[in-house]
């Protein structure tokens, strides 16, 4: 443990069999005591077991981000139980439904922003008091490559992680005189559970083995890999300690050179 957080309290959303459970590990193991929040109680007990296990704190606080009720409780419950609040990494997210933007029922698009870009604003804005009160922070938002490179069927998506760019933005300028630093960490493939589901399909689907449908995908990445979630992870904890202290409203970009904004 190298303690780049060593006495940080954080909140982590998305806890859930990925990204979000590699970087409540990733700050843990630095020495942040980790807020688990996802609507999963049995991802939550079991990752607070995990990194109790390795020394760590951890609280677990079943939260639906879409809910404004229930974020303000996460916020509370993590500044109460952990004794306050320094950094916020919004990692929760919802997948788009793959329909073309003609076809589209944008009933759904609307739920895709509810978690994607308002969720994540309303934990934010829950946790504010609480960054002030402690002086000061860092909050991270984990967008998309999806909102840099636009594909069909992920309109949704790829819009909500666009707006949460620009978001972060607004509060970096807004946010910036109560010390409180605002950054996205923008993942183009990540792997991990997700990406290893999408490979299982495609053999299945088209009989490919597993090494060709990865090739497929490091054929495009100049550094001939798909980052691993620890590596995102990584990236995250980097914009949360302060050796970016002076680093807000930025975006940085772990793709492995696959997208150069």
């Amino acid at each position: 443990m190298s303690g780049l957080l060593d006495g940080k309290n954080a909140i982590v959303t998305g806890i859930g069999p990925g990204l979000g459970q590699a970087i409540a590990k990733a700050l843990a193991r630095e020495g942040a005591a980790v807020a688990l929040a996802a609507r999963s109680q049995d991802f939550l007990d079991q990752l607070a077991g995990e990194i109790a296990a390795d020394g760590g704190r951890a609280v677990a606080v079943p939260t639906n981000v879409a809910d404004a009720d229930q974020c303000a409780r996460l916020a509370e419950v993590a500044a109460s139980e952990l004794g306050g609040i320094d950094v916020v990494v919004n990692s929760a997210f919802r997948m788009d439904s793959g329909q073309p933007f003609a076809d589209a029922d944008l009933a759904k698009w609307r739920k895709i922003y509810d978690v994607n870009l308002f969720g994540s604003l309303q934990v934010t804005q829950a946790a504010v008091p609480f960054l002030r009160e402690g002086g000061g922070g860092s909050v991270v938002f984990i967008a998309s490559m999806s909102a840099r490179r636009a594909r069909g069927g992920e309109g949704g998506y790829a819009s909500s992680k666009g707006a949460l760019l620009t978001a972060a933005k607004t509060l970096a300028v807004e946010l910036g005189g109560d010390h409180i630093r605002v950054n996205s960490v923008v993942p183009g493939w990540i792997w991990g559970p997700n990406v290893q589901l999408y490979v299982d399909w495609q053999v299945q689907e088209r009989g490919v083995t597993a090494d060709e449908a990865i090739a497929e995908i490091t054929g495009r990445i100049p550094l001939g890999e798909i980052p691993p979630q620890e590596d995102v992870a990584n990236a995250v904890v980097f914009f949360a300690s302060d050796l970016a202290r002076c680093i807000t409203g930025q975006a940085l970009d772990v793709n492995g050179g696959e997208w150069a904004p």
